[in-house]
C-alpha cells in the first residue's frame, strides 16, 4: 500500500535534509495507515518490533514531497517483515528503504504468541 508522507520542520536536520532517525518514524505512521485503513476492528493490534533496518539512497530535502510504500514479506508463526520504501512524490526518485521485524505479543504474559488466522490473512493481502 501506498501512503503520503507529510514531512514537519523538526524532521530536518541543520543541513535542511530529513535527519536519519526520522526514518523509523516515517514507518510507524505507514505501519499506523496500513492497520487503520485495512484492518478497521483492530487498528492498534498488540505487536512489538525487533529488529528495523534502513538504507539511506538519496536526501529528501525540505518541501520534498515523499511517498512510503508498506508491503508484507516473510509471514511466520510468531513474527512478519514488512518492507518500506520512500520516494520522492514528483519523480520516484528512491529515498530510503528498509524493513521491520513485527513480533504478535502477549503484553500480560509478556511473550510472543502466534499470529491470528484472521492478523495472518490481513499482512497476506498486502504481500509484495
Amino acid at each position: 500500500m501506498r501512503f503520503p508522507l507529510v514531512t514537519r520542520y523538526p524532521d530536518y536536520d541543520t543541513k535542511g535534509h530529513v535527519n536519519n532517525a526520522v526514518y523509523l518514524t516515517y514507518f510507524e505512521a505507514a505501519k499506523h495507515l496500513l492497520w487503520r485503513d485495512t484492518w478497521k476492528r483492530n487498528p492498534d493490534p498488540p505487536f512489538v518490533v525487533a529488529e528495523a533496518t534502513v538504507r539511506f539512497l538519496s536526501p529528501a530535502m525540505i518541501g520534498d514531497p515523499l511517498e512510503i510504500d508498506i508491503t508484507t514479506r516473510d509471514v511466520r508463526t510468531k513474527s512478519w517483515v514488512w518492507q518500506f520504501r520512500i520516494s520522492d512524490a514528483r519523480d520516484g526518485r528512491l529515498v530510503a528503504e528498509g524493513s521491520t521485524v513485527q513480533v504478535f505479543y502477549d503484553y500480560s504474559a509478556r511473550r510472543a504468541v502466534p499470529i491470528p488466522d484472521d492478523v495472518r490473512a490481513l499482512l497476506e493481502s498486502v504481500r509484495a
